[in-house]
């Protein structure tokens, strides 16, 4: 139950709102144009919002670096070709990288140019757990211990995973067609769209290498890769070329992986195994196959109402007594782009 231990919030209401930023792009895309020295310079749809005059621009396959005169929708009109690289024609689908801008003297404050921060909310949900037995049931001396106390810590081990599925899982949706809204929070499933990566077979070193490069980007160094049991036999399976035998218990064999270091960025990611998530298939690409890249500073839990312990819940005149589990929670992912999941791991 790792993830339930993330940073917890007081929930408002039963909608829970955040913004999510980033930072501004310095990556666009050539769409067509700019064969002739000078000429106009089409980007990807939607991406000239990225530029302003006087932007300096490098084309990252030809080396070619322009200045941005002007901008018109996704159109920028550059200079002739600057610096040491003498002009190439500009194609479709080169990289630009805006380097910079760069100002005139006494220029004034020029084009402002800010993202726009994106409203994102999630319901909570009401997670329950009831559980109850007959008074005559209570009464009797079973083999075992008492009924009552039994049943409430299988429950409790119940319900904290039923918390934690949902917030890997979970639905955000609100249904308001009864008398009273039923309120669903959305998981990360929910959320994390960007950085999908199926593996569509037998998890690679090179595959894991990569997949995690572009995890880690954006990140801080708190995180945690939460794996399936077939993922992580996957992963401790790359140490077998490298495996000696123990000197002092020869029939000691494999390795226990608990760790992950980057090797583009350098530092050393927990490798959790959810040992439940061996039920789930591998088949089609199901759960059994799946990890989730958390970034733990990015992730919050919002509680409306915490976990409780609820007793005598039976109704007045009923013959039984009842206990359940109650909690209403939420889960924030306040920069999607710093998450990821893998999924399709067979072996």
């Amino acid at each position: 139950t790792m993830l339930m231990r993330v940073a917890r919030s007081v929930a408002e209401s039963t909608k829970v709102e955040w913004l999510e930023d980033q930072l501004f792009p310095r990556l666009s895309s050539v769409s067509s144009g700019g064969a002739t020295d000078g000429a106009t310079i089409t980007v990807a749809t939607g991406e000239g919002a990225y530029f302003r005059a006087d932007d300096i621009v490098r084309n990252a396959k030809t080396g070619v670096a322009v200045r941005v005169k002007t901008v018109s929708g996704d159109v920028l009109t550059p200079t002739n070709a600057l610096g040491r690289v003498a002009f190439a024609a500009h194609s479709a689908s080169d990289q630009l990288l805006i380097t910079g801008n760069a100002s005139a003297q006494g220029a004034t404050l020029g084009t402002r140019k800010v993202t726009k921060r994106v409203a994102q909310y999630n319901y909570t949900q009401i997670i329950r757990s009831p559980y109850g037995f007959t008074r005559s049931l209570m009464a009797s001396k079973l083999y075992g211990g008492p009924v009552p106390m039994k049943e409430r810590k299988k429950k409790a081990v119940e319900h904290k995973r039923a918390i934690e599925y949902t917030l890997f899982w979970g639905t955000r949706a609100l249904d308001t067609s009864g008398s009273e809204p039923n309120g669903q929070a959305g998981g990360l499933y929910e959320f994390v769209t960007s950085l999908v990566k199926n593996a569509a077979g037998a998890l690679t070193k090179a595959l894991l290498d990569t997949y995690m490069r572009d995890f880690l980007q954006h990140n801080g160094q708190n995180i945690v890769l939460f794996v399936s049991p077939v993922v992580a036999q996957a992963i401790s399976g790359f140490l077998r070329d490298a495996w000696t035998p123990n000197t002092v218990d020869a029939r000691l064999w494999g390795a226990k992986v608990d760790g992950f270091i980057s090797g583009a960025y350098g530092f050393r990611i927990p490798v959790v195994v959810k040992r439940d998530w061996n039920d789930f298939s591998t088949a089609s690409g199901q759960y059994g196959g799946w990890a989730f890249n958390v970034s733990m500073d990015d992730v919050e839990l919002p509680m409306l109402r915490s976990t409780d312990l609820l007793r005598d819940r039976q109704e007045n005149s009923a013959d039984s007594y009842d206990e359940e589990y109650l909690t209403e929670t939420s889960i924030k992912v306040k920069q999607e782009s710093h998450f990821g999941i893998i999924t399709g791991v067979t072996g």
